[in-house]
């Protein structure tokens, strides 16, 4: 089969690998579409403690099961399924309290295992049995199935803020994830919806989906333009999906009294944020972080996309061959658009 491998930092080839081999608990998925996240464009620039080279990457994964072991009774031969990013062990105490993504392996595909930037990859035992491998609709395309993975991220943070009907939501940042939450934050009745991005085109995506007001930083005091418009007293959220401290910074003094504030983006290794506590602790502010998502955030993630609750076609803007990975690459890194698939099947 064909697979696009990571075999250096910034470098990676287009390769021929065997067609992995199916054992009596095991599953072999024909990828149909992959995501470029975040994540992978960071490995690729600085590479992972966990990823040994060479590693085909991907974990935003939709396919079909075109083989299975003997003993795997919970799928057939045929069915369209978008995958989860963990593999949890499913013995230690995160795996037994269903929090599968703190597990303590902390076992990923395309990190410890190979992913999805190939014709075919290999569901192991333990995913099958323990790990997130969701059905999807005929309605849904294999496109929007492999969004499935980042926006069940999304759903882990919005289970995190309880966001209750006219509440108001500042987010800091317009990629994909932020994108992501401002379709979902209007979708589930939030009030005004603040946007803050440099890029004015994905400020205009923004828009689009809902957001009611887009602030450029660059031109104007982005936490006295969200204070006037929340008519001097803050947001009841501040969503950071953005890598950056200044932005962390920003989040704590735009949000109100007794305001939440979300952590989603990690900082790039060697940074870190001088954090005003005071405002945490006068304004008796909440503070969050998540990472990843439960098996029980990507089934409602996926039936969000089943369900069309959002239009989630719109977030793909480029579409890439499987030996196109690169450019794949490059298009995420130069922030072309918003969201970059590969599709394998494509030729």
């Amino acid at each position: 089969m064909k697979a696009v491998a990571l075999t250096d930092i910034s470098k990676l080839e287009v390769c021929e690998k065997n067609i992995p081999q199916v054992d009596d608990h095991s599953v072999l998925l024909k990828v149909k579409s992959v995501g470029v996240c975040g994540s992978d464009l960071r490995i690729y620039q600085n590479g992972d403690a966990r990823v040994s080279l060479p590693r085909v990457m991907g974990h935003e994964i939709a396919g079909e099961i075109v083989e299975k072991g003997a003993f795997v009774d919970c799928f057939n031969i045929g069915d369209r399924v978008a995958l989860g990013a963990h593999i949890p062990c499913g013995l230690c105490n995160y795996c037994q309290e269903g929090l599968g993504h703190h597990c303590l392996h902390g076992w990923t595909i395309g990190y410890q295992y190979d992913g999805g930037f190939a014709e075919y990859v290999l569901l192991n035992r333990t995913m099958v049995e323990n790990g997130s491998i969701c059905k999807f609709s005929e309605n849904t395309s294999f496109e929007e199935a492999s969004l499935s993975e980042p926006f069940s991220c999304v759903m882990s943070g919005l289970r995190e803020l309880s966001i209750r009907a006219g509440e108001t939501a500042v987010v800091f940042g317009a990629g994909a994830i932020g994108c992501m939450f401002v379709a979902a934050l209007r979708r589930m009745g939030a009030g005004k919806i603040i946007v803050v991005q440099r890029s004015r085109g994905r400020r205009e995506f923004a828009k689009s989906l809902g957001a009611d007001v887009c602030i450029d930083p660059v031109a104007e005091n982005a936490v006295q333009r969200i204070l006037e418009e929340t008519n001097g007293h803050g947001s009841d959220f501040s969503i950071i999906t953005a890598p950056s401290s200044e932005v962390q910074s920003q989040a704590l003094s735009c949000v109100k009294k007794k305001g939440h504030v979300l952590f989603f983006a990690g900082l790039p290794k060697g940074k870190k944020t001088e954090m005003d506590t005071n405002q945490i602790i006068y304004k008796e502010l909440k503070i969050s972080g998540v990472h990843g998502a439960s098996k029980s955030d990507h089934r409602e993630a996926v039936r969000w996309i089943d369900n069309k609750f959002v239009d989630f076609s719109t977030f793909i803007t480029h579409r890439f061959k499987l030996d196109e990975t690169q450019n794949a690459f490059l298009a995420s890194k130069e922030k072309t658009g918003v969201k970059s698939v590969v599709l394998p099947d494509w030729r």
